[in-house]
């Protein structure tokens, strides 16, 4: 990074100072030398050029105390705090709006294009309240590091806040998209701390100078934009800036400000999807999903909302209330069937977690068992030895654990082996796939082995046609879900709520219970 320096403690300045010290000084000496030599002389002397050369002196001796007893070290303190970041070395926020200026300048000048990139570490603040603030910002520091060594100690790189990051750089790239591929992989891989290794996913955004904007806050923001985009497509992916964010943007404020509001209305209503046992195609349990029934705009479905809520903290309201929901529901469930309900990795992270759950089984009066708490395996990752103490605590309780989403984070087999769970639950990416290519069916059948090696069931989310649910019946899958069936619905829609036995309603499903 390019080193940062107050203009004030520049070398012109202090050689300024030390030599106007030193002209006042002669003029000061030679006056009084010939004042004593010659006491006469003083009458014949200019006595305005003795005066001036006196205040000379006295303006010189100031700016030399000054200088020296730490007036300027004081300035030059609060110019280092507000323009270069502590933790990393990097620019600060403050620094980066002047350099973006800079770059703009230059841009305009020569008409070669530059690019801000704004990379950020997602859902750092779970991470943060996981691992502790100690860890954390060690967490920070060796991302810096990696970015310091990717772009090189020339490059304007700037610490946005948090867990973000702002780069400059020249269009001089042979192909820019996979350096910001390799840039992503680089920045995923596991972190050693001091106490562990820490996974961790980024996502980044990018505009370019000056087609994106020419004034530094908006490209800042436009920066962001593309990068919020990123994260909403998935896990460590990176995009460019296009117009049609802002207006995304602005959604997704509204979004925000309504979530507050959808709460203390009790918005928000449970749907749920069957799962059946592949033996004889019978219902086991059912998967809550949660909606957002908005009272102006209708049904608001999770994908719109879910992210928003995940980074305000309000997943963690929404979350609770589904719990206590879902467990109310189970109850109007034959006993012989579960409710699955998904854990957000924000609410995994929570250290209330195990205690909620127990409050919500408690009240319901459901039985450990009939409650499955799907978790993915990317929230299992971000912190292995605290994940594997939750689920350790859940299966103690009685409460059954599933990976959901199986296959499709940055994890390796091996860490199975670290958790306790009963259920793998096999991505719609595989199974869309199964008709078309081979492969595909040779992965299903080893994540069935292996499943069944270390105790598990499995289940393939997403079957639509019956010829998926033929070829997972050979390839050994315990159990299905997915639009072959039924589509997600309102409890009444497979309980007859008027009996006592909240009887299934068969046709709506095309299965059967036990």
């Amino acid at each position: 990074m390019k080193n940062i320096e107050n203009p004030k403690r520049s070398k012109t300045v202090r050689l300024a100072t030390l030599g106007s010290l030193g002209i006042a000084a002669v003029s000061g000496t030679i006056y009084v030398s010939r004042f004593l030599t010659d006491p006469t002389a003083v009458v014949q002397m200019d006595v305005y050029v003795a005066s001036v050369a006196a205040l000379c002196a006295l303006c010189a001796m100031f700016a030399a105390l000054s200088f020296f007893a730490g007036v300027d070290e004081s300035e030059d303190y609060v110019f280092q705090e507000t323009h270069i970041d502590k933790l990393t070395g990097f620019h600060t926020r403050v620094a980066m709006i002047g350099y973006i200026a800079e770059a703009l300048t230059k841009v305009l000048k020569s008409g070669k294009p530059q690019f801000l990139i704004d990379v950020d570490i997602d859902r750092f603040k779970q991470i943060n309240d996981q691992i502790g603030f100690e860890e954390g910002d060690e967490l920070i520091r060796a991302a810096g590091e990696r970015l310091r060594a990717f772009f090189g100690e020339n490059t304007r790189i700037g610490r946005m806040g948090a867990g973000e990051f702002a780069i400059i750089i020249d269009d001089d790239i042979a192909d820019f998209e996979a350096m910001l591929d390799v840039l992503v992989e680089r920045l995923m891989e596991p972190y050693r701390l001091k106490t562990h290794h820490q996974t961790v996913t980024f996502s980044a955004g990018v505009v370019a100078m000056p087609k994106d904007g020419r004034d530094p806050l908006q490209l800042m923001r436009r920066a962001n934009l593309a990068l919020q985009r990123a994260r909403a497509d998935g896990i460590g992916g990176w995009s460019v800036f296009e117009n049609e964010m802002g207006r995304v943007a602005d959604y997704r404020q509204w979004v925000e400000s309504e979530l507050t509001d959808a709460i203390d209305r009790g918005d928000f209503v449970l749907y749920y999807q069957p799962q059946l046992s592949l033996k004889g195609e019978r219902i086991v349990g059912y998967e809550a999903l949660i909606r957002w029934q908005h009272p102006e705009r209708g049904l608001i479905p999770p994908n719109e909302f879910i992210p928003v809520a995940e980074e305000s903290g309000m997943i963690l309201q929404i979350g609770k209330w589904a719990l206590h929901q879902g467990c109310h529901d189970a109850c109007m469930l034959p006993d012989d069937t579960y409710v699955a309900i998904n854990l957000s990795p924000v609410q995994f992270g929570d250290r209330a977690l195990t205690e909620t759950v127990r409050q919500a089984l408690e009240e319901s009066g459901l039985p450990a068992n009939r409650l499955e708490l799907e978790i993915t395996e990317t929230a299992m990752t971000m912190d292995r030895i605290q994940a594997r103490k939750v689920m350790a605590s859940l299966s103690e309780m009685g409460v059954q654990i599933a990976i959901d989403d199986f296959g499709t984070g940055y994890s390796n087999l091996s860490y199975l082996m670290d958790f306790t769970f009963h259920k793998l639950k096999i991505d719609r990416s595989f199974v869309c796939r199964l008709q078309d290519d081979d492969t595909t069916g040779a992965v299903i059948s080893t994540i069935v082995g292996l499943s069944r090696a270390l105790g598990a069931e499995t289940l393939a989310e997403g079957v639509e046609t019956a010829d998926q649910a033929t070829l997972l019946r050979a390839a050994g899958c315990d159990s299905v879900q997915g639009f072959h069936y039924a589509r997600p619905a309102p409890l009444s829609t497979f309980v007859d709520s008027e009996s006592a036995g909240a009887r299934l309603l068969p046709r709506a499903v095309g299965a059967t219970y036990h």
